[in-house]
């Protein structure tokens, strides 16, 4: 038998500290990272103006008998402008015209077509061949030193601007100046319409939109999507959705004037957003090819979702290809005059008895391809 004794010098040993837990690792993907657009307003570009307002003098209403005429996209076609001019009957005193953008280049005579919107005292848009002939002509005027020396024809193609540069060129100093000037954007606002060269994201307000994007873009991604495997999910409309929309009448497709608060149904880009927030939709690309889903469609769509007082109708041009089109909130201008299709005009006269409502009619001339 034997004991062990316990010496009145030993102390009790402590317990040991408690195991911290271990680490729980979670995979993230790429899908779940932050992304964000149109949440910030961009740096301003030096020379653009993102946003105007046309003046109320000039917004048609059932009482004053003004008229709006949006052209599409010109592209140089002077003769064809001055036939659709005449098919509509302009007159100066009482009707405005605008143009969609694109009014320059490919075609046989920019500098007349400036100098008739200019002369008419039009408004206008910055379409992408306006961006990059402008854009163009400035870096070559600021080349210096051997960069100058060196440039040449052969440079100026290599570099895609000699197409750009030989339309600028034709233009004057005025003319260069009266586009340096126009707006990405112009609002319209008693009538609840936008009118921009190639399009608008969808429940981004107007002063945070993109300016490549409004002028160039024609579909919309989606990366979240993508990136969990959902590419191939099918936009909210089709261009071939033959719905009540394509069949209303002009009167039905007008925009309709805001009815009392209390009557109204839906929501408001402020709870959309809130709502909305984090969703695989929630992040967009707009891009220039036709890859992604139409941004018209989601235009559309997306002003469903609002109250009807806060719903924009968008005018556009830049889209040959799908040529003109017309949906509830949104109405596409670009019917390809330059490559012998026709040139397009929305006329918009104030609507009876309609506060801030619009009726509106569509005119096109054939052009002969140059």
């Amino acid at each position: 038998m034997s004991f062990i004794r316990e010496s009145k010098d030993e102390k009790p040993v402590p317990p040991l500290p408690p195991r911290p837990p271990r680490p729980v690792h979670v995979e993230i993907t790429d899908a779940d990272r932050p992304m964000t657009y149109g949440t910030f307003r961009r740096p301003n570009v030096d020379g653009l103006t993102l946003m105007a307002n046309l003046s109320d003098e000039l917004v048609p209403t059932f009482e004053n008998k003004r008229r709006l005429v949006i052209v599409g996209d010109i592209h140089g076609m002077d003769a064809s402008l001055e036939t659709l001019l005449k098919k509509v009957d302009f007159d100066a005193a009482k009707d405005h015209l605008i143009a969609a953008g694109d009014m320059i280049n490919k075609g046989p005579d920019s500098a007349a077509v400036v100098s008739r919107l200019m002369s008419l005292n039009a408004s206008a848009v910055r379409g992408n061949h306006e961006d990059r002939i402008l854009l163009s002509l400035s870096e070559a005027e600021n080349l210096t030193g051997v960069s100058k020396d060196l440039a040449s024809p052969h440079d100026e193609d290599r570099r895609g601007q000699a197409e750009f540069l030989a339309t600028g060129r034709k233009l004057s100093k005025e003319h260069v100046e009266w586009l340096s000037k126009l707006p990405v954007i112009l609002a319209v606002e008693p009538l609840h319409m936008f009118i921009v060269h190639a399009g608008l994201v969808p429940g981004v307000k107007p002063e945070l939109q993109d300016p490549w994007a409004v002028m160039n873009m024609r579909t919309l991604i989606y990366p979240r999507e993508k990136l969990r495997g959902k590419g191939g999910r099918k936009s909210y409309r089709s261009d071939d959705d033959d719905d009540d929309d394509n069949a209303a009448s002009n009167d039905e497709k007008a925009s309709p004037s805001p009815p009392p608060p209390e009557e109204e149904e839906g929501e408001t880009l402020e709870s959309i957003q809130e709502k909305d927030a984090y969703t695989d939709r929630d992040t967009i690309i707009p891009i220039e090819g036709r890859d992604g889903e139409k941004w018209s469609n989601a235009w559309n769509h997306f002003q469903k979702r609002l109250k009807k007082s806060h719903r924009y109708t968008v005018v556009y041009g830049h889209d040959a290809k799908r040529g003109f089109r017309e949906d509830k909130y949104s109405i596409g201008l670009d019917s390809g005059c330059v490559r012998g299709g026709a040139l397009t005009a929305l006329v918009v006269e104030g609507k009876e008895g309609s506060k801030g409502g619009f009726t509106h009619t569509i005119v096109q001339v054939h052009c002969k391809e140059p």
